[in-house]
């Protein structure tokens, strides 16, 4: 096995593993064994098991993605945005990755995904609707706001917080701790609405794992 093969090995293996332990059960040693590879190079690759599940994740995010584009294309770029973030949501929470999904936000992971920076979506939509372009915000609104959101909302409703609030609205919160400040409250309704039309369709269409013949393509883009 040359070097890329390694590096996938150790990415299906962690996906496979992430899947059927969850992120507090699965260790790296595990990974490494179960991958035929050495503990020195899975920690070479993945420096942390926080990382590794970052990139799970962003993986299953990149899917999510591509399964929005296809079934539902758009000019819009604030539809597209708002889409993302409840298919891809509600993706997680609604069945195998849920374990480690869950656990993984107990843990900080999100914030150790390799898309470390400004949110670009951000910076699309400045030019779109003429808000000032901020790295430092859209790194705050784009990442910290509503990956805090997100943890305590999901969280919160594990240990049976805030029972007004319906699982399927918890994506609305996400995108609204995101984009409150930038842009009028009937525009980000609006798209809010549309999205929640689109969501369901997209989501009856998609199988409860990232199929592995996506998942190759992905480590190929890398």
């Amino acid at each position: 096995m040359g070097k890329n093969e390694k590096y996938r090995e150790i990415f299906l293996t962690s996906h496979r593993l992430f899947l059927s332990q969850g992120y507090d059960s699965a260790t790296i040693r595990q990974i490494s064994e179960a991958a035929g590879v050495s503990l020195g190079l899975t920690n070479h690759f993945f420096y942390s098991k926080q990382y590794l599940a970052g990139q799970v994740l962003h993986m299953v995010s990149s899917y999510t993605a591509s399964r929005c584009k296809k079934l539902h294309p758009s000019q819009d770029s604030l539809l597209r945005t708002v889409l993302h973030t409840r298919v891809s949501t509600l993706y997680l929470l609604g069945g195998s990755y849920r374990r480690f999904y869950v656990e993984s936000l107990r843990q900080d992971v999100m914030l150790h995904s390799p898309e470390e920076g400004p949110d670009r979506s951000l910076a699309r939509l400045a030019k779109i609707y003429g808000f000032p372009a901020d790295d430092d915000l859209f790194l705050l609104y784009g990442t910290y706001v509503p990956a805090g959101y997100e943890k305590s909302l999901i969280l919160g409703k594990e240990r049976s917080l805030f029972p007004t609030i319906a699982w399927d609205e918890i994506p609305d919160y996400i995108t609204i701790s995101s984009l409150e400040h930038f842009l009028d409250s009937r525009v980000l309704a609006q798209a809010l609405s549309k999205a929640r039309q689109a969501a369901g369709d997209i989501l009856k269409t998609m199988p409860s794992v990232v199929p592995d013949s996506f998942v190759s393509q992905y480590l190929d883009r890398l």
